[in-house]
């Protein structure tokens, strides 16, 4: 199967997106960590680490499409807002 560059590049612009907004929830969920030892602690440490793991993968993911970029096409950085930034 073959996927043109353009496609191979919105993918990973998608995908750095979709990375930004796990670190984003992971900062969110950070101010409502529970204070005590309690089930809730558990379940709010579990989240967090789900959460850290798709970002891990994510990020092996957006590095797979880099790399079938083949170089001959520059990936653009995708900003904090969705958009595409050149460096």
């Amino acid at each position: 199967m073959e996927i043109d560059g353009r496609r191979v590049v919105e993918l990973a612009i998608h995908v750095k997106l979709a990375s930004e907004a796990v670190l984003e929830a992971a900062r969110n969920l950070a101010t409502l960590r529970p204070l005590d030892g309690s089930s809730e602690a558990v379940a709010w440490r579990h989240t967090l680490d789900e959460l850290v793991a798709l970002n891990v993968e994510l990020g092996f993911m957006e590095r797979i499409l880099r790399t079938a970029a083949h170089g001959d096409v520059a990936l653009p950085r995708a900003g904090r807002n969705g958009r595409t930034l050149t460096s």
